[in-house]
């Protein structure tokens, strides 16, 4: 039997109304997996006072799909599917699609335009092939938005307006419907813009669970479920302590290349608008101070501004863990490790070639480069054809900074889907989910040699380094470079700020590697032939 529970519009709306007015529906079920009752297939709903025997269904064309069309007020929308025409022909709901309160197990929909819903399985949580997801968040800690609660995330196209989120007893709700091999990567919105995104706890991020997904909620079962959380936690809704903390950012390597209008700190606390930190006493560390923080994880990310150009910190947020009143240990600008600045490198050109003859399309017209030297793709550089036949170069003068983050587009770099593709074992984690090249300079001038979207540097003699490896990586204590005797290297060990941590000269075999004083986090080996041919490895210290 259905069960006749009756929500307060109210209720279910919270603080939004929809005006009384009416739309069509399009209700389908998929019968596939049932027979037919011969008293025919029906929907009965909150919109026709709960009548088994009133709502038909039709055939469509030979499928195994039954629709009908009908007129219905806007606003909640709570049904079930009958095969057959009277109470005790009507399916069981499974949990993951139900309204799931006070033992209401109705299927449910939110109407406020024309909708055609999902051809679900009879008695089933999606359509065939597919899986459900009811993502859940309760707002209990919250005040929830005048624009209310929206989810935003992969099955939707990122949108933070499209996906309204419903108020069943305070928790909010919205149901994914996607293939079961898909997984889904999504945010809770207290608004309806990113400005009023919530920040995810880094313990339940997929990029905590080693998914290249950035700070996002993530939802990878293949069965149909529920994801319920509350807002900004990992859990069921607790009330956290909260504390006065001082975030401290070193830009003293940036102020040795040039002269800053501003630094400031964007982050969830500021609706990653960004604040102004402050540099009293001219040292480089810039500051600001933040009374009454939730416990927990602090997330940011600093910026530097020039003439008008906002340039963010590569990599993904940053994280404090709040636990009590603190002065956050300085961290140089860009580096996921807190310490002090190190010296930068002498200015120096760097030259880029990228080459395209193992590419199975093309090349645009016109090859880009683009980097936090560019704001990325507000400022990208053309490259002009190489003497070599299929390879692309230019180059940068004078560059100043110790290391630098970067890719080549294939075309216009404001379009994302002509950007090369970068593994994660050749780059550094750029916040979104996705990688960037990455260089520390050597205090001379660098000439970088790519394959466009590998991780392979183009030579002429790259088969010299083919050999080199460094194991085991990661590292706990002890690692080994390996490189051979076909030749003389030079190496060079370098953290991601540029900082060189050591360096080897005209040397073959094999390094062993001791820890000492290296932090936990990412290094990058560079490795140098006789002829100038460089290998960049990437080494982690656990």
């Amino acid at each position: 039997m259905k069960n006749l529970y009756a929500l307060a519009l109210a209720l279910f709306f919270g603080i939004t109304a929809f005006a009384q007015t009416t739309y069509s529906v399009t209700f389908q079920v998929d019968m596939g997996s049932a027979t037919v009752s011969t008293n025919g297939i029906h929907a009965a709903g909150s919109f026709q006072s709960w009548s088994p025997s009133t709502t038909a269904l039709s055939q469509v064309g030979s499928t195994t799909i039954y629709a009908t069309t009908v007129t219905v007020n806007a606003g909640q929308l709570e049904y079930k599917f009958l095969n057959g025409n009277a109470w005790g022909d009507d399916e069981s709901v499974p949990a993951p699609v139900q309204v799931g309160t006070n033992g209401n197990s109705n299927r449910w929909a939110v109407i406020s335009q024309d909708t055609t819903l999902p051809a679900v399985m009879f008695a089933g949580s999606a359509p065939a092939g597919q899986k459900a997801i009811q993502m859940k968040v309760n707002m209990a800690l919250q005040t929830v938005s005048s624009d209310s609660v929206h989810v935003a995330g992969s099955f939707q196209g990122w949108d933070p307006a499209k996906t309204l989120m419903v108020n069943f007893d305070g928790v909010h709700r919205a149901i994914a419907y996607v293939s079961k091999t898909d997984s889904v990567y999504f945010k809770f919105i207290n608004g309806n813009g990113w400005s009023a995104v919530e920040s995810v706890p880094a313990t339940c991020q997929a990029s905590t669970a080693g998914i290249n997904q950035g700070d996002n909620r993530f939802y990878t079962d293949t069965l149909s479920g529920i994801y319920e959380v509350c807002y900004t936690q990992c859990g069921p809704c607790t009330i956290v302590p909260t504390y006065d903390i001082t975030v401290n950012v070193d830009v003293s390597s940036l102020t040795a290349c040039s002269t800053l209008d501003s630094v400031s700190l964007a982050g969830p606390i500021n609706g990653w608008g960004g604040e102004n930190m402050s540099d009293p006493d001219g040292d480089g560390i810039y500051s600001i101070s933040y009374l009454g923080v939730d416990s927990g994880d602090f997330q940011f990310k600093a910026r530097y501004h020039v003439s008008g150009a906002t340039n963010w910190e590569g990599g993904g947020n940053k994280v404090i863990i709040v636990s009590s009143d603190s002065a956050v240990a300085p961290r140089c600008f860009g580096n996921d490790n807190y310490g002090p600045c190190t010296a930068v490198p002498a200015t120096a050109d760097v030259t880029f070639i990228v080459d395209f003859t193992q590419a199975s399309f093309t090349p645009a017209d016109t090859i880009f480069l683009m980097g936090n030297f560019t704001q990325w793709g507000d400022n990208p550089i053309a490259m002009t054809q190489h003497t070599v036949a299929g390879q692309y170069i230019t180059t940068v003068p004078s560059y100043c900074p110790g290391s630098m983050e970067y890719r080549f587009s294939n075309g216009d770099a404001s379009d994302m889907s002509n950007h090369e593709p970068i593994d994660s074992a050749c780059g550094v984690d750029n916040g979104v989910g996705s990688y960037n090249r990455f260089w520390a300079r050597s205090g001379s001038a660098d000439t970088l040699r790519h394959t466009y979207g590998t991780c392979s540097f183009v030579s002429v003699n790259e088969n010299d380094l083919n050999q080199v490896s460094v194991r085991p990586n990661p590292m706990t204590e002890i690692t080994t470079i390996v490189l051979g005797t076909s030749d003389f290297y030079s190496v060079q060990i370098m953290d991601i700020t540029g900082r060189i941590v050591a360096g080897y000269e005209h040397i073959q075999g094999d390094i062993e590697i001791v820890r000492n004083n290296m932090v936990r986090g990412m290094y990058f080996v560079n490795i140098a032939n006789t002829t100038g041919n460089v290998k960049t490895l990437k080494l982690i210290v656990e």
